[in-house]
């Protein structure tokens, strides 16, 4: 059996959506006649390609923190959590396609998924450090023998 099945399934999802919209830009190059190593031309190029390149940079921060916080959280809570992730980077490439002052909505899921990641792998590090839990990192053991046991 697999460890951490889920939390490779999210990151392989996570992977693929970050290739679709580098195609996108691709097919945008070739459909508005844009020659690399342009980044300008088609206001609808350049919006694919912000896309493309703002998932690549939050895609930096999410895959080394979705597989951090899986010692705290585990494989299913982890995942989970990181699902939310690629939902929000769904809808910030559909908003921004359509109209860029609506990519707000988007990138805040992305970015309190990221965010929330970090904090409860930043919670596990603290609480391992300062022996608030049993030994293990896992959330439960924080919770239930930690601060509030």
């Amino acid at each position: 059996m697999m460890p951490m099945k889920y939390t490779v399934l999210v990151t392989i999802i996570s992977l693929v959506v970050t290739l679709v919209f580098g195609a996108r830009v691709g097919m945008m190059r070739a459909k508005f006649n844009i020659e690399a190593p342009s980044l300008t031309g088609s206001s609808e190029f350049e919006r694919a390609f912000r896309i493309h390149m703002n998932t690549v940079e939050q895609l930096v921060l999410f895959i080394p923190v979705l597989w951090l916080s899986t010692s705290v959280l585990g494989d299913l809570l982890a995942a989970g959590i990181g699902s939310v992730w690629v939902v929000g980077r769904v809808i910030y490439a559909d908003a921004y396609l359509r109209n860029p002052a609506s990519r707000r909505p988007g990138m805040i899921i992305t970015l309190m998924s990221t965010g929330l990641l970090m904090l409860a792998t930043l919670w596990g590090i603290f609480s391992d450090v300062l022996g608030l839990g049993n030994g293990s990192m896992s959330f439960s053991s924080v919770y239930f023998w930690g601060v509030w046991g």
